[in-house]
């Protein structure tokens, strides 16, 4: 926090231009505070008044013009000025010169409250980074009372890398992002069997409009703009096209910080020396569109990386399962409902589907579920793998177990819903038995290999 301490003729003024660039470097009303301006309190003593014939005293070296001789006759300038020092010296008082302690009393006071602020902020995850203004129009909902002691003891497992011990620092645990998971990865002698079918693309260009607020936006070309620029490309000799083709799509392809930029470059390289003349009649035609499949293709790579490092890791426990999240004692939810029984808190996350509805609908009448709570996507516990994964419903049961459930309509019967249900059979062996994780579907045909339908979830749920 800083200070800003200010004398002006206008106070109220300059004020404003002090909260205008505050605001400026984007600050909000919120984030300062403004003290009550001290009005400086006037000596009720007479001005200093000097009697000339007490300092008189002509310096001999000096030759005064007559004018000066009849209007300053016998004065002495450094007598003046000691005499002066020494009645300012005495008309000081505690009366009349502001404190510097109540100066310091009123920072201490705002710093108290600025601090009391950030705490809630803490308390509150969810809101610790937004704005003054977005926190004040957020929904929040309260934990229900009886369900209070259950936040303050529940800490729920997440998988955390084991970083060992070096020279110069002590081994830790940092909570697993997939980012990690990239150690060892290489292109070199990587496959890059692409279908480059439909790689078209589309030229924008991101410009600074007043009528826009002068902020930069995106605008699709016009089809002119854009014909301009691949005749352009079109006349470039043969050699310089191909050369222009790969600088473009490594330029757009650099930015993936998992990948070397040079075996990206080299990449690219295999990729397109492999190609026919028709392949690159076409790339030069769609560069960005053939990049984006170059992307498409990295990434595939990368997510099967991510699956052998982290089932490598977990087997050699570089990968860990430790308690650490908790439920917060609010919850700001976009949407919300509050008409379905036995929720945690006051009011849910509105945002539930048919098959979410009915799967509520069932756990209200289960006498063994101490209640449920729809987890807030993006917000709310995450299983943290080579994805990071979260689950629709969390239960918890009166003897204490923890269920988490992913419902999934029947068109999710995919790669994505697969790669779910193995990390949260990961998560639930590494998590211990009082933890259990279910991709529930509606009914029981040609379900996923460790799915359950809703009526064995629902009879398994009945048992815990």
């Amino acid at each position: 926090m800083s200070y800003v301490l200010t004398s002006s003729n206008d106070f109220n003024t300059t004020v404003q231009h002090i909260i205008k660039g505050l605001n400026s470097a984007g600050f909000s009303d919120k984030d300062y505070r403004l003290a009550e301006p001290v009005k400086p309190q006037v000596s009720e003593q007479p001005p200093v008044q000097i009697d000339i014939t007490e300092l008189q005293g002509v310096s001999d070296t000096e030759a005064p013009s007559e004018t000066e001789q009849d209007d300053f006759a016998g004065l002495d300038g450094k007598s003046i000025g000691a005499e002066l020092e020494r009645r300012r010296e005495e008309e000081k008082s505690s009366e009349i010169t502001p404190k510097a302690d109540s100066m310091l009393d009123d920072a201490n006071k705002a710093g108290e409250a600025y601090n009391n602020a950030v705490k809630q902020g803490q308390d509150d995850p969810q809101i610790q980074n937004l704005p003054w203004e977005v926190r004040e129009q957020l929904a929040t909902f309260r934990v229900r009372p009886q369900f209070q002691s259950d936040l303050e003891t529940l800490v729920i497992p997440q998988f955390f890398q084991v970083i060992p011990d070096t020279l110069f620092t002590e081994g830790t645990l940092e909570l697993l992002e997939k980012e990690q998971l990239a150690e060892g990865f290489t292109l070199k002698g990587k496959a890059y069997d692409i279908d480059f079918a439909a790689a078209d693309d589309e030229i924008a260009e991101v410009d600074v409009r007043a009528n826009e607020g002068g902020l930069p936006k995106v605008f699709k070309m016009t089809s002119a703009e854009q014909r301009y620029f691949k005749e352009y490309f079109k006349n470039l000799p043969p050699e310089s096209r191909v050369r222009q083709c790969k600088d473009m799509m490594f330029n757009q392809l650099n930015k993936l910080n998992m990948v070397d930029a040079a075996e990206l470059k080299s990449y690219i390289n295999r990729i397109v020396d492999d190609m026919d003349k028709a392949q690159i009649a076409a790339m030069e035609k769609a560069p960005l569109g053939y990049a984006k499949k170059i992307k498409e293709k990295i990434e595939s790579l990368l997510d099967a990386h991510y699956r052998e490092t982290f089932a490598k890791w977990l087997e050699t426990e570089r990968i860990v399962c430790q308690p650490s999240y908790r439920l917060p004692t609010v919850i700001h939810p976009t949407t919300s409902t509050d008409i379905y029984g036995g929720s945690l808190y006051e009011a849910e996350d509105g945002d539930i589907n048919k098959l979410e509805q009915d799967l509520i609908m069932e756990l209200t009448a289960l006498p063994n579920v101490r209640w449920w709570h729809r987890n807030l996507s993006r917000h709310g516990f995450a299983i943290n793998g080579y994805i990071k994964h979260y689950p629709d419903i969390m239960i918890m049961t009166q003897s204490g177990k923890i269920i988490f459930a992913e419902t999934k309509g029947e068109h999710l019967k995919n790669d994505d819903s697969r790669e779910k249900i193995e990390l949260g059979r990961a998560w639930r062996t590494a998590a211990g038995s009082q933890y259990r994780y279910y991709m529930v579907f509606r009914d029981g045909e040609n379900l996923l290999p460790g799915a359950v339908s809703m009526s064995q979830f629902v009879e398994t749920i009945k048992a815990l």
